[in-house]
Parts: C-alpha cells; sequence; structure tokens
C-alpha cells in the first residue's frame, strides 16, 4: 500500500526541517490520515534519529515525503531508498497541501537540500567519515587471517 508522509510542526504545518519535525502524518492514497507519530529524537544531534525515522516510513509503507526543507545528507538517504521527497514551504497548512493549494518542488538530487552545518563527520555520528582502521593487536582477524605484521616484541621477547 502506498502512502505519503508530511513532516509537521506541533501545530500540524508543515516542519521546515526532516530531521527536527515534531513528528509525521502518514496518509493513504486517498487522502485519508491513517498515522501519527512523534519524532522522539527531533532535539538529538547527529543522524542516527534520522535513520530511525527512515525506517519507521519505511515499515508504514511510505513512498512519499513532503517537508519544508531536508540535508543533502539525509535527502541523499531518502531518495537511495526509493522515497520520492517534495519541498512546500515551511508553515505550509497540511490540509492546503493536501488539497493542491500548494505546488510541490520535486527533490531529485542531494545538492537540492540544504548544506550540513557542521564539518563532515562534526555532528558525532560519523555520517560523513569514513571508519578508521583500528590497529592491530595481538590474535586479531585481519581479512580472515591472522596477521602479525609490525610487531617488533611479543611478550618482552624479540621477533
Amino acid at each position: 500500500m502506498m502512502s505519503l508522509a508530511i513532516a509537521i510542526t506541533p501545530r500540524n504545518e508543515v516542519a521546515g526541517h526532516f530531521g527536527k519535525a515534531a513528528g509525521f502524518l502518514v496518509f493513504n492514497q486517498d487522502g485519508q490520515l491513517i498515522h501519527q507519530f512523534e519524532n522522539s529524537g527531533r532535539r538529538e544531534i547527529g543522524c542516527k534519529h534520522k535513520k530511525v525515522l527512515q525506517r519507521q516510513l519505511t515499515e508504514l509503507g511510505v513512498t512519499e515525503i513532503i517537508l519544508g526543507n531536508v540535508g543533502q545528507r539525509s535527502l541523499a538517504r531518502l531518495l537511495n531508498s526509493g522515497f520520492t521527497v517534495s519541498r512546500v514551504p515551511s508553515r505550509s497548512p497540511v490540509a492546503m497541501v493536501m488539497s493542491g493549494e500548494i505546488p510541490r518542488e520535486a527533490l531529485t538530487s542531494p545538492e537540492q537540500g540544504r548544506p550540513c552545518k557542521r564539518e563532515k563527520g562534526d555532528c558525532g555520528c560519523g555520517c560523513g567519515s569514513k571508519k578508521k582502521e583500528r590497529p592491530a593487536k595481538i590474535g586479531m582477524r585481519m581479512n580472515g587471517k591472522m596477521s602479525m605484521s609490525g610487531l617488533s616484541k611479543l611478550g618482552g621477547v624479540k621477533l
């Protein structure tokens, strides 16, 4: 079943930002409200709660998301997951959005999202940074093989 979600403020207007929305209204293809949920992580820094939102929307069968704005990384993640994402002016009344009185702008490329205000990876979740390779330890498996390269001593014995 295909459905549409709108990111909302506490006053049931379109939220200005996907990750900071107070909650989401989910409508079926006939425009009937079928579900509403709160964004419990909206005050969190980082991307973890945005991934939770994406999972919730997927589980509810949402295929289209309407919002006021979204960051580039979140937009990329949503588009790559197959969501159709549209932008309308922030604080637009939900009823006017649903009736088609307010035109929607299709977001089809991550560059249409808002650039991250923090330096890459500084949001604390590591979303923009590559994972650092951990240093090898004795007995640690590396690519399925035991590795002891780089060791010069083992238990006080020089190798």
